[in-house]
């Protein structure tokens, strides 16, 4: 049992009157883990948000092992309390082996919950919290609760308590029903201060906005993007930078030439299965054994790391046919689906093997021998502390694509690669990067994306209905918006579906956060929703239109261009006009079908 469940059993064991509250009674935007934070009206019907954190373990060579806590999930919610003046508590709890606690001799860490009672305006990513535990071993002396000041020893947590729960068995609620009736959070919610402002910043970018945002929410709309350009505009690159922004600044991973969250695949012309890229089965040794490929591989490293995106970057993606070394893929990332723990799973791309027979004692699944092989191979530089866990999900339910894990290929259209079927195109986000500024970047690196995280590039939700009922009226406007876009492409082979009408919505209503200009001026509500419906448009709509006089009119372009025209204006308003991507596009299209033929690639 983890530390979350721990204290969640023990929260609902002893205070069985504690009533959950809805987020949406106080906001309907929540950016954060709703399994990892939740509301509790307590008994005198004050709303209280209490966050839980696992116990991370590393050094279990060492005489001590280190224990340690990760902080990036919880300033989300850190600030949602502050916002709504709730108090705020942050708990964790020692759950792991006996052994783990190797020096800890005057009381059980077990039966002690930690209330970690930091500011976290100023806490960076990963706390450590073994001079904590050494401060109370030589403390505590039987009592039930422990306040430890910063004063006192060397972490780098500000202050925290230890408040006594007992054991699962004979569980002790007093001790933590007095800490939660005395302890005032607020006053240092209270204490706004510079880097609170730095914080925001930061996490939405105000400074990069112009420049990053859009592949920032297409990610988060949907974890499978095409960056096309012309040959060196950086397409890798920001693929490479995108993962780097995912750790603190002047952190090991930061400065690493390729963070371990980065991978990158260069697609090979002869490419015609899946079998260099996911691997396959071979039965050379004379009895079957499965050939990992890198995508495969990098999968479980992803599956290891839950909390930190991974980008696998396919390099010159189009130099094969897409549709038939990545069709697993392509299958397989339309089978999302979200769970109201924020979860997203999806179907198998390697199915679990299993013999014919059952074990005898009991009656479970026995695992074909070269497929646990191919289990025990992807985890063996796994932690100890997450391998066990992850065989067993492996085992029982197959190869799954994790919810962290980002697919970005870099595409170069000309006379050396394949075109993308409209399989692949709906499947995928898509932005172009032919825009060159030869003066931009001598003086500063313009890559500089600031800190990201899985607020930012992870999305929760998959399908329309996710967002709809707490942005009712933005979707409303992009359903009218899209009905009249469809009616141009009604007859032809460009209009679009449900999947479309998801991703439109999705992209959408995940640009809303982001409404502040690079000079940090509020933009208006209606220009934020018609440039995302621009973008979108192009994305989806402009990337699927190619074809001959035959199958592409002027007229059609025209028409097509007026629709969009009008509905962008009738939302943003004529005194806030976007600058349109897909007008010009549209434009730079019907000048390419002067030749007989015309793509929306350039």
């Amino acid at each position: 049992m983890d530390s979350i469940t721990r204290i969640k059993e023990f929260i609902k064991q002893n205070f069985p009157t504690w009533e959950k509250v809805p987020y949406s009674e106080f906001d309907d935007n929540i950016d954060f883990r709703t399994d990892w934070s939740e509301l509790y009206k307590i008994h005198d019907g004050e709303v209280i948000l209490i966050s839980y954190t696992n116990i991370s373990i590393t050094g279990t060579d060492r005489p001590k092992p280190q224990l340690r806590v990760f902080l990036d999930e919880y300033k989300r919610p850190f600030y949602f309390a502050k916002k709504h003046q709730l108090r705020y508590y942050l708990f964790s709890i020692f759950t792991k082996e006996d052994e783990m606690a190797r020096g800890l001799n005057n009381f059980n860490p077990k039966e002690y919950i930690i209330s970690i009672e930091t500011n976290l305006d100023k806490e960076g990513s990963r706390r450590d919290l073994r001079s904590i535990y050494d401060y109370a071993n030589g403390k505590i002396n039987n009592r039930k609760f422990l306040k430890c000041s910063r004063s006192n020893y060397k972490a780098d947590i500000n202050e925290a308590s230890f408040i006594y729960i007992g054991s699962q068995e004979t569980p002790e609620k007093d001790t933590f029903e007095n800490f939660i009736d005395i302890f005032d959070s607020r006053p240092y919610l209270n204490s706004v201060n510079e880097e609170v402002c730095d914080f925001d910043k930061k996490t939405s970018w105000e400074k990069n906005v112009k420049l990053y945002r859009p592949y920032i929410t297409a990610i988060k709309s949907k974890p499978f993007l095409l960056l096309a350009g012309i040959s060196g505009t950086g397409k890798s690159r920001i693929v490479r930078e995108l993962a780097r922004a995912c750790w603190e600044e002047g952190s090991e991973e930061y400065n690493a030439q390729k963070p371990r969250n980065f991978h990158m695949v260069q697609v090979k012309p002869n490419w015609h299965d899946s079998s260099d890229l996911i691997g396959y089965v071979s039965r050379v040794s004379g009895k079957p054994e499965y050939v990992a490929g890198e995508f495969l591989r990098f999968v479980a490293k992803a599956w290891e790391d839950k909390d930190t995106p991974y980008f696998l970057c396919l390099d010159e993606m189009n130099l094969a046919p897409v549709e038939q070394y990545f069709a697993e893929y392509l299958s397989v990332i339309e089978s999302r689906k979200s769970h109201k723990d924020g979860t997203v799973t999806t179907d198998p791309i390697i199915e679990p093997q299993y013999k014919k027979d059952r074990d005898e004692n009991t009656g479970s699944l026995i695992p074909k021998e070269w497929y646990k092989n191919l289990v025990n191979d992807l985890l063996a530089d796994c932690p100890t502390e997450k391998a066990f866990a992850l065989y067993n999900k492996f085992i029982d339910d197959g190869i799954c694509i994790p919810q962290n894990l980002i697919v970005v290929g870099t595409v170069n259209m000309d006379e050396t690669t394949f075109s993308f079927s409209r399989k692949v195109l709906d499947r995928a986000m898509t932005i172009e990067m032919n825009d060159v500024d030869l003066h931009g970047g001598l003086t500063e690196r313009n890559e500089q994306i600031g800190k990201l995280g899985k607020a930012e590039l992870i999305g929760n939700a998959v399908e329309g209905a996710d967002v709809y009922a707490g942005n009712k009226d933005v979707c409303e406007k992009v359903l009218t918006y899209l009905d009249a876009v469809n009616a141009v492409l009604n007859g032809t082979p460009f209009k679009v579906a449900y999947r479309t009408r998801n991703e439109f919505l999705l992209y959408v209503v995940n640009n809303l956060p982001y409404n502040k200009d690079e000079n940090d001026t509020e933009l208006e509500p209606e220009y934020v929703v018609a440039r995302a419906l621009d973008e979108i448009t192009s994305m989806k709509v402009l990337s699927r239109i190619e074809g001959d006089d035959t199958k592409v009119s002027d007229d059609f372009l025209d028409r097509l261009s007026k629709t969009i025209e009008d509905g962008l204006k009738g939302i943003s308003g004529e005194e806030h006009t976007i600058t349109s991507i897909s007008l010009a596009k549209l434009k730079e299209m019907k000048a390419k079908l002067a030749s007989g033929y015309t793509s929306f690639w350039s």
